[in-house]
């Protein structure tokens, strides 16, 4: 795997591509990964999806719903990818999943960090990481850390995240360096610490120094989930801008989780280059319908963020979910179907909702390329900003579902 950066701006962050070694396959950045449930997209089946996007993917595979794979994947060795269902698309695997909050505090090791799965909680170090990822041969990896913090989280959590994390580095970049089978993986360092630049900074020099790492991921600024949608702002930027100061240019970034729209446009405009569609997904799950219009070319003043498809007077509507829209949902369906599904609780609502935002938010990530070409993303910021807080003047529920109603849903849909 190799990456290149094509456009850099002050203004606008900056654009690029991985290219896959093997099969010429071209990624552009910045880039969405595929968030995924037990290897495949949620509600979705691999035909289905298809039908979303013809465009090469990389599916984000996350350990919580994927490490009880492990055994299978050792007979079957073939890898993660052929074993989902998904054999031409590249896989990039982490920890824990960005949809899935997780709370702070969990009993855990000097030497291992938990894993909390359907099952109940894991200890992984670094030792059985390393066996997981020669088990699932993945496309890209990220090395094992201790990201358990958020912005209430003391300097001495902070600083131990660090250390533990450094040595959990150590210890898997040795494993890596003996492994045939990770040889053409690409590995991604991870960048720990809070909201402490001192730990950050720490954690930073001694990721860059490791001849192996390709990417950095900046984790532990949220506990996934819902979290990632109350981050402030300006101390996120704050970070993530000391992150990057700390980082060599020419390899890439990635920063996880269901960040609103918003913050996602500034992370771009900060340098970041690889999300995930974790907030696709939430807002699925909460029965929205995502609406926002990305594209500078084509905007009206009637535009809004999102529709909660579950409101009484979408029971009459026969639109589609969007206007314009020629995703497989809005050009076969209506906001009425999925009104009269959602009240029956048919699991085609959900089915029918992840295909449509799903193919929005792919949409949203061109026309942020594009942006970043132009020069323009300070303006698709504003126009973003605009539809947002004309939402929060015609409803005072939150755009996405809260931490008690997501557990219930996904008890439902799922």
């Amino acid at each position: 795997m190799k990456f290149s950066i094509d456009v850099v701006s002050k203004l606008s962050g900056r654009a690029g591509h991985f290219v896959h070694t093997e099969n010429g396959n071209k990624y552009l950045t910045p880039l969405l990964l595929q968030a995924t449930k037990s290897g495949s997209v949620p509600f979705l089946t691999k035909e289905v999806f298809d039908m979303v996007s013809t465009d090469p993917q990389i599916l984000g595979i996350c350990l919580g719903s994927t490490q009880q794979m492990q055994e299978a994947l050792i007979n079957y060795a073939k890898g993660i990818a052929q074993y989902v269902g998904f054999p031409d698309a590249l896989t990039f695997v982490c920890l824990k999943d960005p949809a899935e909050h997780v709370g702070t505090g969990y009993d855990s090791t000097k030497d291992s960090v938990p894993l909390l799965t359907r099952t109940g909680k894991v200890l992984i170090n670094p030792e059985r990481y390393m066996d997981i990822m020669e088990a699932f041969k993945p496309s890209m990896y990220v090395l094992l850390s201790d990201s358990d913090t958020n912005v209430d989280s003391s300097a001495k959590r902070n600083l131990r995240a660090v250390e533990k994390t450094c040595n959990f580095v150590s210890e898997c970049v040795k494993r890596h360096r003996l492994s045939k089978t990770l040889q053409d993986s690409f590995v991604i360092a991870p960048i720990v610490g809070g909201y402490n630049k001192e730990a950050r900074s720490k954690s930073a020099k001694q990721a860059v120094q490791m001849s192996e790492v390709g990417g950095f991921i900046i984790e532990g600024l949220h506990n996934n989930g819902l979290s990632a949608l109350n981050v402030d702002e300006g101390s996120v930027k704050e970070i993530v801008s000391e992150c990057i100061s700390l980082l060599p240019e020419d390899k890439p970034r990635f920063i996880m989780g269901a960040y609103d729209p918003i913050m996602l446009l500034e992370l771009v405009r900060l340098g970041m280059d690889v999300f995930d569609t974790s907030y696709a997904y939430l807002a699925t799950i909460d029965f929205r319908i995502l609406t926002f219009n990305s594209n500078l070319e084509d905007y009206s003043k009637t535009d809004v963020f999102c529709v909660d498809v579950r409101e009484e007077r979408y029971n009459g509507d026969f639109s589609p979910l969007l206007d314009g829209c020629r995703c497989l949902a809005c050009v076969n369906h209506t906001k009425a179907y999925v009104n009269h599904l959602y009240k029956t609780k048919e699991l085609l609502a959900p089915i029918l909702l992840m295909i449509h935002n799903i193919h929005h938010y792919i949409k949203f990530f061109e026309n942020i390329r594009q942006a970043i070409t132009k020069g323009t993303l300070g303006n698709l910021i504003e126009i973003i900003k605009e539809q947002k807080n004309k939402q929060k003047l015609t409803e005072n529920s939150k755009n996405i579902v809260s931490d008690g109603d997501q557990k219930k849903l996904e008890e439902v849909f799922t």
